[in-house]
């Protein structure tokens, strides 16, 4: 009997947690609410450097991305009137992406605007060509530089 009041005891407890943890879960998730995709950088313009030294200088408008080498081997070189996509993730944290198809990259960048960093993961050459063959990186920069023109 002792056994049987006992292991009802445990049971109830048991229960009495999974019911608060699955009502403590469901108001959690109403904090993610994520914004839908859109051009939401428009106005901004900010320079970056990588902990490899390479920088670059981007500025987003009327839903375009641009971008130009500072520093490194590419220095000079850039590309411009590139659609994007962004979602605010965050308090001043957007990922965000876009697909250069004149020279088969994909980039998905997350900026933390807070933090002044940048990470970056970036298909270069997603299609077989000899000349440029396919590679990945995987970097993190510093954000030196940051103007919003709303």
């Amino acid at each position: 009997m002792k056994k049987n009041i006992l292991l009802f005891f445990l049971l109830s407890i048991v229960g009495i947690g999974n019911i608060y943890a699955q009502k403590k879960t469901s108001q959690n998730s109403e904090i993610y609410q994520f914004s839908e995709p859109g051009y939401l950088l428009d106005g901004y313009m900010f320079n970056y450097t990588y902990q490899n030294g390479k920088s670059l200088h981007m500025e987003f408008n009327n839903g375009k991305a641009r971008y130009r080498w500072l520093n490194g081997p590419r220095k000079g070189k850039g590309n411009q009137d590139i659609t994007y996509r962004c979602r605010k993730i965050g308090n001043d944290l957007y990922l965000l992406n876009w697909n250069e198809t004149g020279l088969k990259d994909y980039l998905t960048l997350v900026l933390n605007f807070k933090d002044s960093t940048v990470f970056s993961s970036i298909i270069v050459g997603y299609e077989n060509n000899p000349n440029r063959p396919r590679r990945t990186t995987f970097e993190a920069g510093k954000i030196n530089y940051l103007k919003i023109q709303k």
